[in-house]
């Protein structure tokens, strides 16, 4: 059959398609679940055909035959199930979850490369042999090789494997919390969603036990996340021996070897989906209370369908009042609390949530000239009932623009776990190359933080993680020798600080010594013996940011091209971060990022330089201090400033901005703003400072773009246009004029 293509009439069509498909397929999903167990649940029927028939129409609409065949055959059988030609057996139900999971691939496939690649044959042959009444073979619909090149099925495999066991790592944990926390419905819907990715992708590369030991996994979270079924311990144990089989048929496959059986655990996890299922009224009549089977049967078989069992027993068959309320207060008792709720989400594009995040951001600019405005009217007509009046709507005003912008960027906002993710498989196989013993402990993954940040923040922290188990943690004899722990350990955690996120990279390894660091650095070149002498032991820390320079003695597919930290520093300095690094020689290295929670709207500091006002992001400036004459020194001929044990370089505002100044600012009044930038630090100096004020970056545009040290413009609460500086390109400055390297 000709796979599926999109073109260039359907492209933009696509997105609602692919949309409007899945959301049927989610339906169909539950109900062929039921029916493949056997069940036959009213009305599902022609549920299931209205949903085939959608799909259907959906994909003549598109032009995407393969798909419309599938759909049209299972409604095809649907139909003469609806109209009573045929029965509704497992056999066919399993069929029509073949095909379910076809179809999935097949948008998938639609979505991610604008055609279909997998053959849809095996599918449609399921439904041929249940049509004629026929137990399908389980195969896997898989890539045609004529339709994949080699090297991308390799990926393909590689990419399945890697995902799928970090999914089953988690699922053991999950697993155990579940244990804790039976009732937990978001637990119990992540579990079904894990078991349904592994089902799906298992059994679209032929990997047909992994597919059909977690399709039964994903029965039994099914019933119980719609409460149909009670999560015992022995479900429970049950369900963890059938993910450890996984993991076991996962490696088996990856080294090409064959994997165990798992008749065992199909038959145990059948057992458990029927010894899970809470008891009926009617079982427990006979079982506790001695009435009857048959007298329940024939009640059952003679009973109105509207009247409930209990009460057509106690009227028309004597079984006592008191036993049927007993009954029906043990069947309370075992149910579950409630089934789980459905998820309450639905898709927005991200350049709808940017335009949201462009206006509110001219909302607070008008909310500030507002606020100007009332202040202006108060200092001028104080005490008058208009000016209160006016006072209290702009304070509302406020308040609700405070609000309605903390709600727009937290939907921005996704959590760091994403990035978070693949660090535990990262330091696995990195301490299996190394010949080491690492342990990485993950905190904080719940922290949110603005999208955009989620995607430049990943590959410093790649650096950082591998920094820590290739040069600190060492190797176990040598941790053994100085009285460690032969597993090292490496602590990644995030927390929410103000209006920052702080990632913290720490491990128990050997630390750095600072004059280690300053003699390699001076042997490269990276600075002269003087600066190595001048430098305290945070400026040494540093000097791992600088491009070539790595301790390393030999160069491995880990370290020593002194590459990765350099990788840090420019990545980190993208998002105006901040880098803090700790050690202590035997004991281990701590390094904070401290980033930006957004980068649309900011805090700024609004400094002066003659009679110009510029605003500095908040996130950048590490302290304020006020100088007088004798607190400049000069170093090489350019102004630095001692603050404690660091050498600060200093930047004049108004000669880098190029202020006019009718007259020469008034000695021993000027102050410093301290900015920070990963691991460097400069002082800007500047005549005043004016206070905070919430500003919204504007670009400048194209004409404008490149002015040194500005990265856009803002407008007042006055109505004025505001430089914000760049503190990037103002760190890049004083490195140039004054090659100092003071952190």
């Amino acid at each position: 059959m000709t796979p599926d293509r999109v073109t260039d009439d359907t492209r933009e069509l696509l997105p609602d398609y692919l949309a409007d498909a899945r959301e049927c397929l989610e339906r169909l999903s539950g109900v062929l679940l039921a029916l493949d167990r056997g069940e036959s649940p009213p009305d599902h029927v022609a549920d299931l055909f209205r949903q085939m028939h959608i799909i259907k129409g959906g994909a003549g609409l598109m032009g995407f035959p393969a798909v419309g065949a599938l759909a049209h055959g299972a409604e095809d059988l649907l139909g003469e199930v609806k109209r009573g030609v045929r029965a509704l057996t497992p056999e066919l139900a399993g069929a029509l979850l073949a095909v379910h999971d076809a179809l999935g691939g097949l948008l998938s496939e639609l979505e991610a490369k604008g055609e279909t690649v997998t053959d849809v044959e095996p599918a449609l042959a399921a439904l041929r042999a249940a049509q004629r009444g026929e137990r399908p073979v389980p195969t896997a619909p898989a890539p045609g090789p004529g339709l994949v090149p080699a090297e991308e099925a390799d990926e393909i495999l590689q990419e399945f494997f890697t995902e799928s066991l970090e999914l089953v790592d988690e699922l053991d944990q999950d697993l155990v919390a579940l244990e804790e926390s039976p009732g937990d419905g978001e637990l119990l819907g992540k579990i079904f969603r894990a078991a349904h990715t592994l089902k799906g992708s298992s059994s679209f590369l032929g990997f047909g036990q992994i597919a059909g030991l977690t399709h039964r996994v994903e029965d039994v979270f099914n019933l119980l996340r719609r409460g149909e079924m009670v999560a015992t311990p022995g479900v429970m144990d049950v369900v963890l021996q059938a993910v450890d089989r996984v993991r076991k048929l996962l490696h088996a496959a990856q080294a090409g070897r064959p994997g165990p059986m798992v008749d065992d655990l199909l038959a145990a996890l059948a057992e458990a989906l029927e010894g899970g299922r809470p008891r009926r009224i009617g079982e427990i009549l006979v079982e506790d209370e001695g009435v009857s089977p048959e007298v329940v049967e024939a009640t059952l078989r003679t009973k109105d369908p509207a009247t409930p069992l209990g009460r057509a027993l106690v009227e028309g068959a004597g079984v006592s009042a008191a036993a049927v309320e007993r009954s029906l207060a043990k069947q309370a008792v075992q149910r579950p609390s409630a089934p789980v709720a459905g998820e309450q989400t639905i898709r927005v594009d991200v350049e709808r949530l940017d335009a949201l995040m462009n206006l509110v951001g001219e909302l607070v600019l008008g909310k500030n000239r507002l606020a100007r405005l009332r202040a202006q009217m108060e200092a001028r007509w104080d005490g008058e009932e208009l000016v209160e009046q006016l006072a209290e709507t702009s304070s509302q005003i406020d308040l609700v623009a405070s609000d309605l912008q903390l709600a727009v960027m937290k939907t921005r906002l996704v959590p760091i776990e994403k990035v978070f993710r693949k660090f535990p498989r990262m330091v696995r196989d990195l301490s299996r190359s190394l010949g080491k013993e690492i342990r990485l402990e993950i905190q904080g993954e719940n922290t949110e933080l603005d999208k955009s940040v989620v995607e430049v923040i990943g590959d410093p922290l790649v650096h950082l993680i591998r920094n820590a188990a290739d040069h600190g943690v060492e190797a176990p004899a040598v941790r053994a020798a100085a009285g460690k722990p032969r597993e090292g350990r490496i602590r990644l955690a995030a927390c929410h600080e103000g209006n920052h996120i702080v990632v913290t990279i720490e491990d128990d390894g050997k630390g750095m010594d600072p004059e280690v660091l300053k003699r390699k650095a001076t042997e490269k070149g990276v600075i002269t013996p003087q600066e190595a002498a001048a430098m305290s032991a945070k400026d040494a820390f540093a000097l791992i940011f600088a491009a070539g320079f790595s301790t390393a003695q030999t160069v491995t597919a880990v370290s020593g091209r002194g590459v990765g930290m350099d990788v840090v520093k420019t990545n980190i300095q993208k998002l105006n971060g901040l880098v803090e690094i700790d050690s202590t020689p035997g004991r281990g290295t701590r390094v904070d990022v401290r980033i930006p929670l957004t980068l649309a709207i900011i805090q700024a500091l609004l400094v002066r330089a003659g009679r110009e006002v510029y605003a500095v992001p908040l996130a950048s400036v590490v302290e304020t201090v006020r100088i007088g004459p004798g607190d400049v020194k000069s170093l090489d001929r350019f102004p630095v400033l001692r603050l404690r044990d660091q050498v600060i370089p200093l930047l004049k505002a108004d000669a880098l901005f190029r202020v006019p100044r009718p007259e020469p600012a008034p000695a021993g009044r000027e102050y410093v703003v301290i900015l920070g930038l990963a691991e460097r630090r400069v002082g800007l100096v500047v005549d005043g400072l004016v206070g905070e004020e919430e500003v919204v970056i504007k670009s400048l545009g194209s004409y404008l773009a490149e002015t040194p040290g500005i990265a856009g413009a803002t407008i007042r609460g006055d109505g004025r246009v505001t430089l914000i500086v760049d503190v990037n390109q103002v760190v890049a400055l004083a490195a140039r004029v004054r090659p100092v390297r003071a952190a």
